[in-house]
């Protein structure tokens, strides 16, 4: 069975590689505006191998979980989906809201595979915008408006516990890199950093363990 699994991770992966590349390509040339207000033009966000052995892992996290097919087939796409924001916000340190719909539209259209109801989930989007919204407001940008609404689109996923521990283990580890760079001269105090990918980063772990507890 599990030869199986890595064989259709395997085509898939080969099928999703040249295709995430334009999808990317595609997304950054439509932003082209956003970056040049940062002096940051469209180009390659990773070498293909790096985008391929990312869209492998996530496959192979969302085919292996033992949870029902539906549930598998969501895993993979919203880990493959957050492998790709990943590489562009840790590129570009943009979030694009085009980037977003896929998300907000499968979520909705998923309802009946996830666990809680639309209300439940309908609340920890608005929540989760309302909070980080907030603490952007209050952080100067620490956070940026693509951060805030990239959580609330995965509120409609989560639900209020999902997306409370995404953002806990998101500020955990993106507090500790930050004091990593710091002492490592990476960044200065003043300096600005990608904070989507350590979000992206919780939103993995929550998501795996929220899916396990479906059975």
């Amino acid at each position: 069975m599990m030869m199986i699994k890595l064989g259709i991770a395997l085509v898939l992966t080969a099928i999703l590689t040249p295709l995430s590349k334009r999808l990317m390509a595609w997304v950054l040339e439509r932003n082209r505006d956003s970056l040049a207000e940062y002096n940051l033009e469209p180009g390659p966000v990773c070498s293909s191998i790096t985008l391929a052995l990312g869209i492998m892992v996530a496959l192979l996290l969302g085919l292996v979980i033992p949870v029902s097919t539906a549930s598998k087939a969501l895993s993979c796409f919203l880990l493959y989906w957050l492998w790709l924001l990943w590489l562009i916000d840790y590129r570009f340190q943009f979030i694009f809201d085009d980037s977003l719909i896929p998300l907000v539209v499968l979520g909705l259209a998923a309802t009946p595979y996830l666990p809680y109801s639309i209300w439940q989930r309908l609340a920890a989007a608005a929540g989760a915008f309302v909070a980080l919204a907030a603490l952007a407001i209050l952080g100067r940008g620490a956070l940026g408006g693509g951060d805030v609404k990239m959580m609330a689109a995965l509120g409609l996923w989560f639900g209020v516990n999902g997306i409370i521990t995404t953002a806990c283990i998101g500020f955990i580890v993106g507090g500790v890199a930050a004091v990593i760079f710091l002492l490592l001269k990476i960044h200065g105090r003043k300096d600005y950093f990608a904070f989507g990918p350590f979000l992206i980063i919780g939103a993995v772990v929550a998501w795996l363990a929220q899916v396990l507890l479906w059975k």
